[in-house]
C-alpha cells in the first residue's frame, strides 16, 4: 500500500515537472527569439525569422539605432523639446524606485498595525480594503489630476509618489497574511527585554518578513517600469522610457518600422528589470523564517 501511493505521488511530482518545465520554456523561447532576431538585418529577418544568427554577423547596430530613435517631443513653456533615451531612462529609475518605495512601505506599515493591533479601527481599515477590491473603482482619473494640481504635486516625481503611497490593494493582503503568520511571542520577547515600538518593527518583525517585502518591492517595480500610462498623463515634461518605447513603436519612420529596430528597443528597455531579478534571485527564492521561541 505504502509503495504504491510512493509511485502515485512520483508520478505526480513528474506530471509536475514536466508541466512547470514547458510553462518555463514558453516564457523563455520568446525572449530568446527576440534577441536573436534584434541582431538580424532587415533582410536577413525577412528571409528566415527563426534561423540563429551566427556569432561574426551579429548587427549591434541596431540596438544603437533604436537608442537613438527612442524619443519623445516635450513643450516646456511654449518650446518644444526632444526627450532623449538617456533622459527618459533616469526618468524612469527615478519614477520606479519612488513609486516602489511608498506603495510598498504604506501598506507594509499598515498592515503591521492592522495585524498587531487590536483595536476596533484596524477591523474598519481591514473591511475597507475589502470592499474597495471588490468594487470598482472608475472614472476617477479627471477628479485626481485636479487634486493633484490644487495641491501643486502635478508634474513631479514626489508628488506622483505622494498619489502612490495608498495602503488600499492587494498588497496590504499580502503583508496583512505575512504578518499574521509571525507569532506574538516575539514581539512579547522583545518588549520584555525593553524594545520600542519602533525597534520591534525594524529589528524584530521586518527581517522575518523579509523575502515577502523584496518580492512584492520586485514585482511592483517592474510594474512601474512599464507603466508609461500614468506618466504620460501626470508627468507629461518628464517622460518614461516605457513611454518613449511606446511612442517610438507607434512612430512612422521608416527605421522605427523594421521588426529588428523594434525588437532591440525592447530587449534594451527590459535589461535593467533583468538585472535586478537577477541580483534579487536568492531572496526571492529563499524560506521565510518559521519557528518558536524555545521555551
Amino acid at each position: 500500500m505504502k509503495s504504491k501511493r510512493k509511485i502515485n505521488f512520483q508520478i505526480f511530482y513528474a506530471i509536475g515537472f514536466i508541466l512547470l518545465l514547458i510553462y518555463s520554456i514558453s516564457f523563455v523561447t520568446p525572449f530568446l527569439w527576440s534577441i536573436n532576431a534584434s541582431l538580424k538585418t532587415v533582410i536577413e529577418f525577412k528571409i528566415d525569422k527563426f534561423s540563429i544568427v551566427k556569432f561574426g554577423q551579429m548587427q549591434w547596430e541596431n540596438y544603437k539605432i533604436a537608442m537613438n530613435l527612442i524619443r519623445v517631443p516635450v513643450t516646456i513653456n511654449g518650446e518644444s523639446y526632444y526627450i532623449g533615451f538617456w533622459e527618459m531612462f533616469f526618468n524612469s529609475i527615478v519614477y520606479s524606485l519612488l513609486c516602489t518605495l511608498t506603495h510598498v512601505l504604506t501598506p507594509c506599515i499598515t498592515a503591521y498595525a492592522v495585524a498587531k493591533y487590536d483595536y476596533k479601527f484596524s477591523k474598519f481599515i481591514y473591511s475597507l480594503v475589502i470592499v474597495t477590491l471588490i468594487l470598482p473603482t472608475i472614472g476617477n482619473l479627471a477628479s485626481s489630476i485636479q487634486i493633484s494640481k490644487l495641491f501643486h504635486v502635478y508634474d513631479s516625481f514626489i508628488g506622483l509618489a505622494v498619489l502612490k503611497g495608498y495602503f488600499i490593494g492587494t498588497n496590504f493582503l499580502i503583508f496583512y497574511a505575512a504578518f499574521k503568520s509571525i507569532s506574538n511571542e516575539y514581539i512579547d520577547a522583545a518588549q520584555i527585554d525593553g524594545a520600542s515600538q519602533w525597534q520591534i518593527l525594524t529589528k524584530v518583525v521586518l527581517p522575518l518578513v523579509r523575502t515577502t517585502i523584496t518580492a512584492v518591492a520586485l514585482i511592483t517595480f517592474i510594474t512601474y517600469w512599464n507603466d508609461y500610462t500614468t506618466p504620460m498623463i501626470y508627468l507629461p515634461s518628464h517622460p518614461t522610457i516605457a513611454y518613449g518605447l511606446y511612442y517610438f513603436n507607434n512612430t512612422s519612420t521608416q527605421e522605427a518600422s523594421f521588426v529588428t529596430i523594434r525588437l532591440a528597443g525592447c530587449i534594451v528597455v527590459s535589461i535593467p528589470i533583468l538585472i535586478v531579478f537577477v541580483v534579487l534571485r536568492r531572496r526571492l527564492m529563499g524560506n521565510m523564517t518559521v519557528g518558536g521561541l524555545k521555551g
